[in-house]
């Protein structure tokens, strides 16, 4: 999730959020990040989370996803967007993340076992 982050980031860093649609390309980072940390996944699935997590939040009765022809729009849309994320960045989509750093620091300040501790340096919180 913190990789798909950090594409979507550098990407519109340099592109606009009125041009390119945010919900299509977050799925997009989100699925290129999966196959960049070899834990790849279903474009479907992909888009079956984003979608049970965009009705839990407006508050709407959890349906499945219909697999029909707006399925089958948005599934090319996020493809689309994958490879237009790879465009932009340049296919250069290494993302070392400061989570190992912070657990060596913990280590050799022999806090690693204090779990509240490490949960808040590895989050933020």
């Amino acid at each position: 999730m913190a990789t798909g982050q950090v594409l979507f980031q550098r990407f519109y860093y340099s592109k606009s959020f009125v041009k390119h649609n945010v919900e299509v390309l977050a799925m997009a980072c989100v699925n290129l990040a999966s196959k960049i940390e070899e834990a790849p996944r279903r474009i479907r699935d992909v888009i079956n989370v984003f979608h049970h997590v965009k009705q839990v939040k407006c508050g709407k009765t959890i349906k499945p996803l219909i697999l029909d022809q707006d399925y089958t729009n948005l599934k090319n849309q996020v493809i689309k967007a994958e490879r237009r994320v790879l465009k932009e960045l340049g296919f250069c989509v290494h993302v070392q993340h400061p989570h190992k750093i912070i657990v060596m620091y913990l280590q050799v300040l022999e806090s690693h076992h204090n779990r509240s501790l490490v949960q808040a340096a590895c989050l933020g919180g």
